[in-house]
Protein backbone atom coordinates (compact mmCIF):
# COMPACT_ATOMS: atom_id res chain seq x y z
CA UNK A 1 0.00 0.00 0.00
CA UNK A 2 1.31 3.43 -1.00
CA UNK A 3 2.08 6.00 1.70
CA UNK A 4 -0.20 9.04 1.68
CA UNK A 5 1.68 12.32 2.38
CA UNK A 6 -1.34 13.76 4.22
CA UNK A 7 -1.30 10.77 6.57
CA UNK A 8 2.38 11.42 7.27
CA UNK A 9 1.62 15.06 8.10
CA UNK A 10 -1.12 13.96 10.48
CA UNK A 11 1.28 11.46 12.06
CA UNK A 12 3.82 14.24 12.70
CA UNK A 13 1.15 16.32 14.45
CA UNK A 14 -0.01 13.38 16.59
CA UNK A 15 3.59 12.52 17.50
CA UNK A 16 4.30 16.12 18.54
CA UNK A 17 1.15 16.51 20.64
CA UNK A 18 0.88 12.94 21.95
CA UNK A 19 -2.90 13.13 21.70
CA UNK A 20 -5.33 12.34 18.88
CA UNK A 21 -7.94 14.86 19.98
CA UNK A 22 -5.41 17.69 20.22
CA UNK A 23 -4.05 16.82 16.77
CA UNK A 24 -7.58 16.77 15.37
CA UNK A 25 -8.20 20.23 16.80
CA UNK A 26 -5.06 21.69 15.22
CA UNK A 27 -5.85 20.05 11.87
CA UNK A 28 -9.54 21.05 11.93
CA UNK A 29 -10.52 17.40 11.61
CA UNK A 30 -12.65 15.09 13.70
CA UNK A 31 -10.90 12.61 15.97
CA UNK A 32 -12.33 9.64 13.99
CA UNK A 33 -10.85 11.14 10.82
CA UNK A 34 -7.43 11.42 12.46
CA UNK A 35 -7.72 7.88 13.84
CA UNK A 36 -8.60 6.59 10.38
CA UNK A 37 -5.58 8.31 8.81
CA UNK A 38 -3.28 6.78 11.42
CA UNK A 39 -4.91 3.37 10.81
CA UNK A 40 -4.32 3.61 7.06
CA UNK A 41 -0.73 4.76 7.60
CA UNK A 42 -0.15 1.84 9.99
CA UNK A 43 -1.47 -0.56 7.35
CA UNK A 44 0.82 0.98 4.71
CA UNK A 45 3.88 0.68 6.96
CA UNK A 46 2.98 -2.79 8.20
CA UNK A 47 3.85 -2.16 11.85
CA UNK A 48 2.04 -0.46 14.75
CA UNK A 49 3.11 3.18 15.00
CA UNK A 50 1.37 4.27 18.19
CA UNK A 51 0.47 2.75 21.51
CA UNK A 52 -2.20 4.15 23.79
CA UNK A 53 -1.88 5.13 27.45
CA UNK A 54 -4.25 6.86 29.84
CA UNK A 55 -3.16 10.37 28.80
CA UNK A 56 -2.93 9.86 25.03
CA UNK A 57 -0.55 8.01 22.72
CA UNK A 58 3.18 7.42 22.40
CA UNK A 59 5.32 6.21 19.53
CA UNK A 60 6.29 2.58 19.12
CA UNK A 61 9.82 1.76 17.91
CA UNK A 62 8.44 1.64 14.36
CA UNK A 63 6.84 5.03 14.91
CA UNK A 64 10.11 6.47 16.22
CA UNK A 65 11.83 5.21 13.09
CA UNK A 66 9.22 6.67 10.76
CA UNK A 67 9.02 10.09 12.43
CA UNK A 68 12.23 11.65 10.94
CA UNK A 69 11.08 10.70 7.45
CA UNK A 70 7.61 12.10 8.08
CA UNK A 71 9.13 15.35 9.35
CA UNK A 72 11.27 15.52 6.20
CA UNK A 73 8.09 15.22 4.11
CA UNK A 74 6.53 18.01 6.17
CA UNK A 75 9.57 20.23 5.59
CA UNK A 76 9.52 19.51 1.85
CA UNK A 77 5.84 20.43 1.56
CA UNK A 78 6.42 23.56 3.61
CA UNK A 79 9.27 24.42 1.26
CA UNK A 80 7.00 23.97 -1.78
CA UNK A 81 4.41 26.28 -0.21
CA UNK A 82 7.08 28.87 0.58
CA UNK A 83 8.38 28.65 -2.98
CA UNK A 84 4.91 29.28 -4.36
CA UNK A 85 4.57 32.27 -2.05
CA UNK A 86 8.02 33.54 -3.06
CA UNK A 87 6.92 33.67 -6.67
CA UNK A 88 4.57 36.44 -5.56
CA UNK A 89 7.51 38.37 -4.10
CA UNK A 90 8.69 39.16 -0.57
CA UNK A 91 5.94 41.61 0.27
CA UNK A 92 3.88 39.10 2.25
CA UNK A 93 6.69 36.79 3.33
CA UNK A 94 7.72 35.80 6.87
CA UNK A 95 11.29 35.48 8.12
CA UNK A 96 10.91 32.62 10.60
CA UNK A 97 14.18 31.90 12.40
CA UNK A 98 15.50 30.95 15.84
CA UNK A 99 18.70 32.13 17.51
CA UNK A 100 20.66 31.24 20.60
CA UNK A 101 20.65 33.84 23.36
CA UNK A 102 24.16 35.17 22.70
CA UNK A 103 23.59 35.58 18.97
CA UNK A 104 20.12 37.06 19.52
CA UNK A 105 21.53 39.67 21.90
CA UNK A 106 24.87 40.53 20.31
CA UNK A 107 24.67 39.96 16.55
CA UNK A 108 21.10 39.57 15.39
CA UNK A 109 19.78 43.12 15.99
CA UNK A 110 22.28 44.64 13.57
CA UNK A 111 21.59 42.04 10.88
CA UNK A 112 17.83 42.41 11.29
CA UNK A 113 18.11 46.19 11.01
CA UNK A 114 19.88 45.80 7.65
CA UNK A 115 17.33 43.22 6.55
CA UNK A 116 14.32 45.33 7.51
CA UNK A 117 15.76 48.33 5.69
CA UNK A 118 15.99 46.27 2.49
CA UNK A 119 12.77 44.28 2.88
CA UNK A 120 10.33 46.31 5.01
CA UNK A 121 7.35 44.22 3.91
CA UNK A 122 8.68 40.99 5.42
CA UNK A 123 7.27 40.02 8.82
CA UNK A 124 10.09 39.20 11.25
CA UNK A 125 9.51 36.20 13.50
CA UNK A 126 12.47 35.43 15.78
CA UNK A 127 12.43 32.85 18.56
CA UNK A 128 15.30 32.55 21.00
CA UNK A 129 16.64 30.18 23.63
CA UNK A 130 19.82 28.26 24.26
CA UNK A 131 21.50 26.16 21.56
CA UNK A 132 19.54 23.05 22.53
CA UNK A 133 16.23 24.95 22.45
CA UNK A 134 16.68 26.49 19.00
CA UNK A 135 17.82 23.22 17.46
CA UNK A 136 14.72 21.58 18.90
CA UNK A 137 12.57 24.27 17.24
CA UNK A 138 14.26 23.59 13.90
CA UNK A 139 13.92 19.81 14.19
CA UNK A 140 10.23 20.21 15.05
CA UNK A 141 9.67 22.36 11.95
CA UNK A 142 8.83 25.47 14.00
CA UNK A 143 11.43 27.63 12.23
CA UNK A 144 13.36 27.52 8.96
CA UNK A 145 16.81 28.26 10.28
CA UNK A 146 18.67 28.09 13.61
CA UNK A 147 21.63 30.23 14.65
CA UNK A 148 23.70 28.39 17.26
CA UNK A 149 26.92 28.50 19.26
CA UNK A 150 29.34 25.59 19.11
CA UNK A 151 28.49 22.05 18.07
CA UNK A 152 25.16 21.00 16.58
CA UNK A 153 25.74 17.34 17.36
CA UNK A 154 24.44 14.74 14.91
CA UNK A 155 21.98 16.28 12.47
CA UNK A 156 19.38 14.62 10.22
CA UNK A 157 20.55 14.05 6.66
CA UNK A 158 18.40 16.89 5.29
CA UNK A 159 20.02 19.56 7.50
CA UNK A 160 23.40 21.23 7.07
CA UNK A 161 25.59 23.37 9.32
CA UNK A 162 27.89 26.18 8.24
CA UNK A 163 30.01 28.64 10.22
CA UNK A 164 29.28 32.34 9.71
CA UNK A 165 31.34 33.92 12.53
CA UNK A 166 33.63 33.17 15.47
CA UNK A 167 33.48 33.97 19.16
CA UNK A 168 35.62 33.56 22.27
CA UNK A 169 34.59 33.00 25.87
CA UNK A 170 36.08 35.28 28.50
CA UNK A 171 36.35 34.77 32.24
CA UNK A 172 34.68 37.80 33.84
CA UNK A 173 34.55 38.96 37.48
CA UNK A 174 33.42 42.02 39.39
CA UNK A 175 36.13 44.68 40.02
CA UNK A 176 36.11 43.69 43.71
CA UNK A 177 36.80 40.00 42.99
CA UNK A 178 40.20 38.64 44.17
CA UNK A 179 41.14 37.68 40.60
CA UNK A 180 40.33 41.12 39.18
CA UNK A 181 43.76 42.60 39.82
CA UNK A 182 45.79 39.58 38.77
CA UNK A 183 47.98 39.32 35.70
CA UNK A 184 47.64 36.41 33.25
CA UNK A 185 45.94 33.53 35.06
CA UNK A 186 47.03 29.92 34.82
CA UNK A 187 44.47 27.10 34.77
CA UNK A 188 45.65 26.04 38.25
CA UNK A 189 44.46 29.38 39.67
CA UNK A 190 40.89 28.48 38.69
CA UNK A 191 40.77 25.41 40.94
CA UNK A 192 37.81 25.75 43.32
CA UNK A 193 36.68 29.01 41.71
CA UNK A 194 33.03 29.90 42.38
CA UNK A 195 31.22 30.17 39.03
CA UNK A 196 27.81 31.39 37.93
CA UNK A 197 26.69 29.14 35.07
CA UNK A 198 24.22 29.43 32.22
CA UNK A 199 21.45 26.84 32.16
CA UNK A 200 21.90 23.28 30.84
CA UNK A 201 21.69 23.22 27.04
CA UNK A 202 23.57 26.50 26.70
CA UNK A 203 26.36 26.44 24.14
CA UNK A 204 28.40 28.80 26.33
CA UNK A 205 28.17 26.41 29.27
CA UNK A 206 29.07 23.36 27.17
CA UNK A 207 32.19 24.99 25.68
CA UNK A 208 33.45 26.30 29.04
CA UNK A 209 32.82 23.04 30.87
CA UNK A 210 34.61 21.07 28.14
CA UNK A 211 37.66 23.38 28.35
CA UNK A 212 37.80 23.04 32.15
CA UNK A 213 37.43 19.26 32.01
CA UNK A 214 40.23 18.91 29.45
CA UNK A 215 42.49 20.94 31.72
CA UNK A 216 41.51 18.84 34.76
CA UNK A 217 40.13 21.85 36.65
CA UNK A 218 37.38 21.41 39.23
CA UNK A 219 35.34 24.51 40.00
CA UNK A 220 32.52 25.31 42.42
CA UNK A 221 29.04 26.02 41.06
CA UNK A 222 27.58 28.98 42.94
CA UNK A 223 24.42 29.45 40.89
CA UNK A 224 22.78 28.49 37.60
CA UNK A 225 20.71 31.11 35.78
CA UNK A 226 18.82 31.22 32.50
CA UNK A 227 20.16 33.67 29.92
CA UNK A 228 23.27 35.76 29.53
CA UNK A 229 21.85 38.93 31.06
CA UNK A 230 20.96 37.19 34.32
CA UNK A 231 24.46 35.69 34.58
CA UNK A 232 26.06 39.03 33.81
CA UNK A 233 24.08 40.83 36.51
CA UNK A 234 24.97 38.13 39.04
CA UNK A 235 28.67 38.57 38.30
CA UNK A 236 28.41 42.37 38.54
CA UNK A 237 26.87 42.07 42.00
CA UNK A 238 29.76 39.85 43.13
CA UNK A 239 28.05 36.46 43.32
CA UNK A 240 30.90 34.78 41.46
CA UNK A 241 32.89 34.60 38.25
CA UNK A 242 31.50 33.42 34.91
CA UNK A 243 32.54 32.38 31.44
CA UNK A 244 30.69 34.56 28.95
CA UNK A 245 30.83 35.44 25.28
CA UNK A 246 33.22 38.25 24.44
CA UNK A 247 30.40 39.68 22.33
CA UNK A 248 28.13 39.92 25.37
CA UNK A 249 30.54 41.51 27.87
CA UNK A 250 32.71 43.82 25.75
CA UNK A 251 30.80 46.98 26.72
CA UNK A 252 30.88 46.18 30.44
CA UNK A 253 34.59 45.33 30.30
CA UNK A 254 35.35 48.54 28.41
CA UNK A 255 33.37 50.53 30.99
CA UNK A 256 35.10 48.84 33.94
CA UNK A 257 31.87 47.33 35.26
CA UNK A 258 33.37 43.88 34.69
CA UNK A 259 37.00 42.77 34.62
CA UNK A 260 38.28 40.05 32.29
CA UNK A 261 41.73 38.92 33.48
CA UNK A 262 43.87 37.26 30.78
CA UNK A 263 43.57 33.49 30.97
CA UNK A 264 45.70 30.79 29.36
CA UNK A 265 43.03 28.10 28.91
CA UNK A 266 42.74 26.38 25.51
CA UNK A 267 39.34 25.54 24.08
CA UNK A 268 37.45 28.78 24.73
CA UNK A 269 37.13 29.71 21.06
CA UNK A 270 34.01 28.56 19.22
CA UNK A 271 32.15 28.83 15.95
CA UNK A 272 28.82 30.56 15.45
CA UNK A 273 26.83 28.58 12.92
CA UNK A 274 23.70 28.41 10.79
CA UNK A 275 21.75 25.14 10.72
CA UNK A 276 19.08 24.69 8.05
CA UNK A 277 18.05 22.73 5.02
CA UNK A 278 20.25 23.39 1.96
CA UNK A 279 20.03 27.03 0.89
CA UNK A 280 18.16 26.27 -2.31
CA UNK A 281 15.31 24.75 -0.26
CA UNK A 282 14.91 27.78 1.99
CA UNK A 283 12.27 30.42 1.39
CA UNK A 284 13.43 33.49 -0.48
CA UNK A 285 12.97 35.57 2.68
CA UNK A 286 15.41 33.35 4.59
CA UNK A 287 17.84 33.10 1.66
CA UNK A 288 18.12 36.90 1.64
CA UNK A 289 18.75 36.85 5.39
CA UNK A 290 21.56 34.28 5.00
CA UNK A 291 23.37 36.54 2.54
CA UNK A 292 23.66 39.20 5.28
CA UNK A 293 25.29 36.86 7.79
CA UNK A 294 28.59 36.59 5.98
CA UNK A 295 30.40 34.13 3.73
CA UNK A 296 30.49 30.38 4.29
CA UNK A 297 33.58 29.19 6.17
Amino acid sequence: MALNPEHLLTFVRVARLGNLSAAAGELNLTQPAVSNQIKLLTQAVGEPLLTRHRFGVRLTPAGEGLLPHAIAVSRALDGARRYAADLRGLELSVLNIAASSTIAAALLPGVLAQYHARFPGVTLRVQQGNTHDVLALLLAGDCELALIEGSAGTLPADLIRRTFAHDSLRLVVAPSHPLAGNGPLTPAQLSGLGLVWREAGSGTREVAQAALERAGIEVHEVLTLTGSEAVKEAVITGLGAAFMSELIVRREVAAGVLVSPPLDLPGLNRDLAVVSTPTELLSRAVQMFVTLLGPDE
